[in-house]
């Protein structure tokens, strides 16, 4: 009987959290997207004014927060996992980071914009 330690320093349900906000993220993201989809293909606002005020109601923003919000987790823990698994050296996985936090820093921005201030004007 060996008793060599293995490697892991970590707990063996490590990566469950990360690998169950993938699926949640994505389930939620292709269900709004199918969503998304068919209401404009059967019921398309008539023009920028209808839009505006469809996309400003209360439930719609919400439901464009969590989509927003959904995106930014999704690409975030994917991302990072590719990052971790591929980019070797500390200093490519370290640029690679910041450049993809930078990038999802001015998504929320965007998103932020789109449903505080467009949408409420």
């Amino acid at each position: 009987m060996s008793t060599m330690k293995s490697g892991s320093s970590g707990s063996a349900h490590r990566g469950l959290g990360e690998w169950l906000l993938q699926r949640l993220s994505a389930l939620y993201l292709a269900g709004f997207a199918l969503w998304l989809v068919a209401r404009l293909a059967f019921a398309a606002p008539a023009d920028f004014v209808a839009w505006k005020m469809w996309v400003s109601a209360g439930g719609m923003r919400l439901a464009f927060a969590l989509f927003f919000l959904s995106v930014l987790m999704h690409a975030w823990v994917g991302m990072r996992s590719v990052f971790l698994d591929y980019l070797k050296p500390l200093w490519a996985r370290f640029i690679a980071q910041l450049l993809l936090a930078f990038g999802l820093l001015v998504f929320v921005f965007w998103a932020a914009q789109i449903l505080l201030v467009e949408a409420a004007a």
